[in-house]
């Protein structure tokens, strides 16, 4: 009997058993906190477990970033955290698809703004640090708190509201806004909702208005959404965090016309960013905000929105001889002090002068030179481009030249392509007041020989870089720089110049060294503007 008793009871032990090992597989840490911080250049978002927090599926860049705690649950009591704080917007925690028994969290974190961040471990493995970067330094508050709590240290305030059966008068001085608005209903018996979850202290003097008039310059001066429902005036966050603050805000699309949209809402003040989304494949800015509040941030998207002005640069690249130099200076100088001087190319000096509207008579110079030989005209291009952005002016032909290349200490040789010819890289900038400011990098390469051994070009390359300031039309004179090359020619008589000892007699060797310079004139003028359009136009 005592044999076949022992049978059951060994059954149970197993199971016992194998339950308590299913559970300790199962054990898990409780997420207990999540904690934002504001730093001057970014956020710093921790999270803190009763457990060791393992950390999974990590995305530390872009407008959403998460980790998934595989072994954890969410103990916080929260599955939304409204941040509001540049650059992030909100955090979510919630349960991965495919969680068996409920178990793991899914933190994501959703950016207003491309960005990257650092995930680490806190040192007792309980929890993990994020530090997100910011691409600029906002001021620092409290995470949740309005900017009008900011000063809670000081106790000071006072409520007066009066009310003479037609018009109210009110002074509020750090006024709680659940306060304020309860005497504002029991002194005019207007009914007022505020929201919970809206924390103002109100300071502002009114005379002699409407009860409704005062109640929307509180929403509009604080930022909060506002409505009236079966005659109850509705306050709450302007920012939606959940269905009843998204009902009573509005949504408008901004299309921008001259300006990246991402540009034109980084313009906007620092406290709007919670309000405003980009839609880059539009070239929208979005904005959900309180009704009252969209006619204002479009009215100032639209004066950020405006057309850059257009700079027409023409250009004349013209290589001369040591000689010509002079006569170039003689024919198109000036008397004046900013005259263009010619230089000497073989001191090697690069110098910028402006001579004013180049005279009617310089073409007709120009080619008078050319058809003596001392002057060839290597470009003449004419673009347009954009306020503050770069032409690139190139005129030339590919080449290949040999290079070496150490690497992991052993000396490499490959063949490497490169522009033979002219470069001209001008940046112009103008503020409209009739003067251009004027970035200017010639470059000019030339083959000076072939390499005996490989059969490949040897490059020389001129380069200089500037910046000078002119006036609308005026043109800037880049000299100086000069190349020189030499140069030798062979020839013989056929069959006579190949003869043992006498051949030399039949055999003739010139050598000749050329030096150029190259003169570079740039001529900047403003565009004028094409009929205005309307700068800023809502999405349809």
């Amino acid at each position: 009997m005592k044999k076949y008793a022992l049978i059951p009871l060994l059954f149970l032990i197993s199971l016992s058993a194998r339950a308590s090992f299913a559970q300790a597989a199962r054990a898990y840490a409780t997420i207990k906190e999540v904690k934002i911080t504001a730093l001057s250049n970014g956020l710093q978002i921790s999270v803190g477990a009763d457990g060791i927090l393992q950390t999974s599926n990590i995305n530390q860049n872009g407008l959403k970033m998460q980790v998934l705690f595989p072994s954890a649950r969410n103990g916080t009591g929260k599955n939304f955290f409204n941040v509001n704080q540049y650059p992030v917007s909100f955090i979510q925690l919630s349960t991965p698809p495919g969680a068996t028994g409920g178990l793991g969290v899914l933190m994501q974190i959703s950016n207003l703004v491309s960005t990257n961040a650092t995930l680490a471990p806190t040192p007792d493995g309980t929890g993990v640090l994020w530090t997100i970067q910011s691409d600029r330094t906002v001021e620092t508050r409290a995470a949740g708190t309005s900017q009008a709590t900011t000063n809670d240290a000081n106790p000071d305030t006072s409520t007066l509201v009066e009310w003479d059966g037609k018009l109210l008068s009110l002074r509020a001085v750090r006024a709680d806004i659940h306060t304020l608005m309860g005497a504002i209903a029991r002194k005019t018996g207007v009914a007022v909702a505020v929201d919970d979850a809206v924390d103002r202290k109100i300071s502002l003097s009114l005379k002699n208005v409407a009860p409704e008039d005062a109640i929307r310059a509180i929403s509009t001066a604080y930022g909060l959404a506002f409505s009236q429902i079966s005659g109850i005036y509705m306050l709450s966050e302007g920012v939606p965090t959940d269905l009843a603050t998204y009902h009573l805000s509005a949504t408008q699309s901004y299309r921008m016309q001259n300006t990246q949209a991402q540009t034109a809402s980084g313009l906007l003040p620092n406290f709007l960013y919670s309000y405003v989304k980009v839609n880059p494949e539009q070239n929208a800015v979005v904005v959900t905000a309180p009704s009252q509040m969209l006619a204002k941030i479009g009215a100032d998207l639209k004066k950020v929105d405006v057309p850059s002005p257009q700079i027409s640069v023409e250009a004349i690249a013209v290589e001369l001889s040591d000689a010509t130099t002079r006569d170039l200076g003689l024919t198109f100088g000036s008397p004046t002090a900013t005259s263009f001087s010619s230089v000497d190319p073989g001191g090697g000096r690069i110098t910028y002068s402006t001579i004013g509207t180049l005279p009617r008579l310089f073409n007709f110079n120009l080619r008078a030179l050319e058809s003596k030989g001392k002057a060839r005209v290597r470009a003449r291009p004419q673009m347009a481009v954009v306020n503050g952005r770069t032409a690139n002016i190139f005129i030339g032909a590919q080449r290949f030249i040999l290079t070496q290349v150490n690497q992991f200490g052993q000396t490499q040789t490959r063949i490497q392509s490169v522009d033979v010819g002219v470069k001209l890289n001008v940046t112009p900038l103008t503020g409209g007041n009739g003067e251009i400011t004027t970035r200017l990098a010639p470059q000019v390469s030339n083959i000076t020989e072939l390499d005996a051994q490989t059969g490949l070009p040897v490059l020389s390359t001129r380069g200089a870089e500037t910046t000078v300031r002119v006036k609308d039309g005026e043109t800037i004179v880049i000299g100086g720089l000069t190349l020189s090359q030499e140069e030798s020619t062979r020839g013989k008589i056929p069959f006579l110049g190949d003869l043992p000892l006498v051949g030399g007699l039949f055999r003739s060797r010139k050598n000749s060294t050329v030096r150029t310079e190259l003169v570079i004139f740039v001529t900047p003028r403003i565009l004028p503007q094409s009929p205005a359009t309307p700068a800023t136009t809502p999405a349809r």
